[in-house]
């Protein structure tokens, strides 16, 4: 597969720290945080690539490329690198030495991911964003979900969510990472950045950090299934789901969850 777009996009400028990474998993805040790296990046000139969004853009879904090994030089030059919704297989062979990069991680409670994930993602009309260019890959896959149940979607998507979680666990050293929480971004953005920033040894104005934290600070009145941002609150899954199934979902989730501080 040709990667032509993503070697081009790399800053030719590198920084005076290694390579080092933000990685999420979808709808666990996600995409606010890595709009607010982006941000205080460009801001502050700290060299810095979204690889996946950019190949996103492109119409690349995640198995088109996370285990192309071709890719694997385009995430080991000293930059800080964002985007991640999950560990891509080629971050984990071994001569890339993943344990050895600084992290941070941003998790959230399994069971509102999926709810959230269920709007996004679940149904033909969902909310999440299309490529800007060849879309048709990515309408196919949401054609494809139909108009499922909200019970029945958490429960088929468990697995792979649970997944996820356990890669992460199973291949970062969280002696080098940062681990926050979806209550954390949203209810102290501020606080939130700066303390990423911190982690990965880079100085950052604090004027720059609060008035990304402030645009960013978006919390809906009410709740919107069109909006990407649809409610935003922690605990959605009590109101959404059937107790029979947050039932099933702690099960699935109890021993990881637990590893990431939700005891389910």
């Amino acid at each position: 597969m040709n990667f032509d777009t993503v070697f081009s996009a790399l800053p030719e400028r590198q920084a005076d720290f290694g390579p080092c990474f933000a990685f999420s998993v979808h709808k666990c805040g996600s995409s606010l945080m890595h709009s607010m790296i982006n941000s205080v990046c460009k801001k502050a000139d700290i060299p810095a690539i979204s690889v996946p969004d950019l190949l996103f853009n492109e119409g690349f879904l995640e198995v088109d490329w996370q285990s192309d090994p071709s890719l694997l030089p385009a995430f080991e030059r000293r930059l800080l690198y964002f985007g991640f919704r999950n560990l891509p297989s080629i971050l984990r062979a071994p001569e890339f030495h993943l344990r050895k990069r600084r992290f941070v991680l941003l998790v959230r409670d399994p069971r509102d991911a999926l709810v959230s994930q269920y709007f996004s993602l679940g149904k033909k009309t969902g909310s999440h964003a299309r490529p800007k260019k060849n879309a048709d890959n990515f309408n196919k896959m949401l054609e494809s979900s139909g108009n499922q149940e909200l019970d029945d979607y958490v429960l088929r998507a468990a697995p792979n969510l649970c997944n996820k979680l356990k890669l992460y666990r199973e291949h970062l050293d969280f002696d080098l990472g940062l681990l926050r929480r979806y209550e954390d971004i949203f209810f102290d953005k501020e606080t939130f950045l700066s303390e990423i920033f911190d982690h990965f040894g880079v100085e950052v104005p604090a004027g720059i950090i609060a008035e990304v934290a402030q645009k960013h600070d978006i919390r809906p009145e009410r709740e919107d299934q069109t909006k990407h941002i649809r409610k935003g609150i922690p605990g959605d899954h009590a109101e959404k789901l059937a107790p029979e199934t947050i039932a099933q979902l702690n099960d699935i989730f109890r021993e990881v969850g637990a590893f990431y501080d939700y005891r389910l």
